[in-house]
């Protein structure tokens, strides 16, 4: 199977792609809770029919599957650039005694949440057969897309960075940032004294977001996706896609009448007699508010009758948040 094993002429610093690696980030990704668009729009569809699965699988409050990256790491499959031998090996990997990941690249409480999830997959063999099975449902919705285009990209784009690397630029100068990681210095360090041991590898990627930095074992892998430039694209687009979605409360009249509706029940004539307005003033700022998804409502006879929907506006606030801050860690 393709894989990609030998050094880069770059000397201290590798450049690999790495299937587990997108596996990670599809699950980063699954669990968004906003569309996904511009360059992650292919995803959208496999978030919408796994991204609850996939989230609700280990209800322990850490979003993506860093461990699947820990269990190719000690099978030794990190670098293929498809998951055949992950899959073979997993049971296996997942069984085998092993000293605890170092993990020095995650926060203390991530990196108990992920052991934790290792010894839990150890101990229960219906967790591991569930647990396989989601991998690896999730990577045959990607795999032809993966195939197609995903993989040759991330291929050629590792030889550039080869090149460049030979030329003399540095990992830094490869994914054009000053450092690292805004305010986590100890990445910067990492990274660094991994280059001095000669033991750093970037990993351009098709499913990625903005960047990872994960240290195994002493190595330090970094990755950035190959669709850089369409980043922007994206961030555009969701842009949009959220003002769009925030625009139904960007009216103080509309706000009110949510207001109302999240106190009692009411119908288009009634918000109107109580705001003093037309009907069809009204309906027009509850068309909005319903295309929001911010309203229940329930025939009444010829009528229906109106609420706030307390999810929807719950999913619109947690969705323009996790949009936002989003922009800090992907």
């Amino acid at each position: 199977m393709p894989m990609l094993s030998e050094s880069d002429s770059g000397g201290s610093v590798r450049a690999a792609p790495s299937a587990p690696f997108e596996l990670m980030w599809l699950f980063h990704n699954l669990h968004a809770s906003h569309e996904l668009v511009g360059p992650y729009a292919t995803q959208e569809p496999w978030r919408r029919a796994f991204g609850e699965e996939a989230a609700s699988f280990w209800d322990d409050g850490l979003r993506g599957y860093t461990e699947l990256v820990v269990l190719a790491h000690r099978t030794g499959t990190l670098l293929d650039l498809d998951l055949a031998r992950f899959f073979e090996s997993l049971e296996e990997g997942i069984k085998r005694p092993a000293a605890p990941p170092t993990l020095l690249s995650e926060t203390p409480v991530e990196r108990e949440t992920i052991l934790r999830r290792l010894a839990r997959l150890a101990e229960d063999a219906d967790l591991r057969a569930r647990y396989a099975r989601l991998l690896a449902t999730v990577w045959d919705a990607a795999t032809p897309e993966w195939i197609q285009t995903g993989r040759p990209a991330s291929v050629a784009e590792a030889e550039r960075w080869r090149r460049r690397l030979a030329d003399g630029s540095s990992y830094l100068d490869i994914i054009d940032r000053p450092r690292l990681w805004a305010g986590r210095g100890e990445l910067d360090e990492l990274a660094d004294a991994a280059v001095e041991r000669g033991a750093l590898v970037m990993s351009p990627g098709w499913f990625y977001g903005k960047i990872h930095v994960v240290e195994l074992e002493g190595t330090v892998f970094i990755g950035q996706a190959v669709r850089v430039a369409d980043v922007e694209v994206a961030h555009r687009d969701l842009a949009a896609h959220l003002s769009t979605r925030i625009k139904s409360l960007a009216d103080p009249t509309r706000l009110s009448i949510l207001m109302l509706l999240a106190q009692r029940p009411a119908s288009v004539t009634e918000i109107a007699r109580h705001f003093k307005l037309s009907q069809p003033t009204v309906s027009g700022h509850v068309q909005l508010l319903r295309e929001a998804g911010l309203l229940d409502e329930r025939p009444a006879g010829r009528s229906a009758v109106l609420s706030a929907s307390e999810d929807g506006i719950r999913r619109l606030f947690a969705g323009a948040q996790d949009s936002i801050l989003n922009m800090f860690r992907d």
